[in-house]
């Protein structure tokens, strides 16, 4: 599917705008610089480790403790979004570190240079804080636009479940599914939203573009309610597959294993995705988008339903030799 490009044209004569972006190396980074460059923007991109060169894409070696690297990256910006963040980490103390500390750096940055925008992509989980450590960090990441006034116009995304071609999480899930089951954390009721990584990547690309400002946007595929592991299990079967099995894992299970693993992260010093702060995370009842703080973007509609952004995520998977 091709992106469109309601961006500005970047013709010989017509000014071509830059966003520089944080996180431009993950899963969705990879996207949004693709749906920026397509929308006829600059892109500036943080990294920790050497980048192939590619058109429209300038590559600035840092990290989120260099502010050396975040002045570099904004100059000549006008619009920042921000990915950046970490999922998994030993201790609470480490994801308020980066998350928190890196983001402020960030946006002292971003004023220093004067950019005009920021987009702050946080998570849903900042709205149940006291779940998990990464829900935590990002609630306080969000105070940091809320609770002062800037010089720039900013709009905070809480994106909920994103998957799609490059995510290794869902990649997870769907090797379990090759076994016939899916496993479902907490109760089979639960409900949540997702949305696939490229129509996240273009409501980056509408965000960037002015509106909703200093407003928290809650953002998915538009399906109403969301979903449940029964929903993602049609989608994921058809004519020749067979619907996968859900398998409830209550909390007292996923959080006795994700303990485990948390002891077992701490000797190793190896972050774990599981722990028993993300058990938490994962069990809990509702992670659906809120109609009151849906985004007004009208140059944006997500292009994946539920079954054609499976599709279109296992048809990569399967071509790159992963599933």
């Amino acid at each position: 599917m091709t992106p469109s490009s309601d961006g500005p044209s970047s013709g010989p004569h017509t000014f071509q705008p830059t966003v520089a972006l944080t996180g431009a190396t993950g899963f969705l980074g990879q996207h949004t610089i693709d749906c920026f460059l397509n929308a006829g923007f600059k892109v500036r991109a943080l990294t920790r480790r050497d980048q192939e060169d590619r058109g429209g894409v300038t590559w600035v070696k840092g990290d989120l403790g260099d502010e050396d690297a975040l002045e570099r990256l904004m100059a000549e910006a006008q619009t920042l979004v921000h990915m950046a963040a970490l999922t998994k980490a030993l201790s609470r103390d480490t994801f308020f570190d980066i998350n928190v500390g890196g983001t402020k750096r960030v946006f002292a940055a971003a004023r220093q240079q004067g950019l005009k925008r920021v987009v702050h992509v946080s998570s849903l989980a900042a709205r149940e804080p006291q779940l998990s450590h990464y829900g935590a960090s990002k609630a306080a990441s969000e105070l940091l636009l809320t609770a002062r006034d800037w010089p720039f116009s900013w709009t905070i995304v809480r994106p909920p479940a994103i998957y799609g071609p490059g995510d290794k999480e869902i990649l997870k899930l769907l090797k379990a599914t090759r076994f016939g089951i899916l496993p479902a954390p907490g109760k089979k009721t639960n409900r949540f939203a997702m949305i696939h990584g490229h129509d996240m990547a273009q409501a980056l690309v509408a965000f960037a573009q002015g509106g909703n400002e200093r407003a928290i946007a809650e953002i998915d595929d538009r399906k109403p309610s969301g979903y449940t592991l029964a929903d993602v299990a049609e989608a994921l079967g058809g004519e020749d597959t067979k619907k996968p099995f859900i398998i409830s894992l209550p909390f007292a299970v996923l959080g006795f294993i994700g303990f485990l693993n948390g002891l077992l992260a701490w000797a190793l010093r190896r972050p774990a995705m599981l722990t028993l702060s993300t058990a938490r995370y994962l069990c809990h009842s509702d992670w659906t988008v809120r109609a009151s703080r849906r985004p007004k973007l009208e140059n944006w509609a997500p292009q994946f339903d539920l079954k054609a952004g499976l599709e279109d995520t296992i048809r990569w998977y399967r071509k790159n030799g992963l599933l």
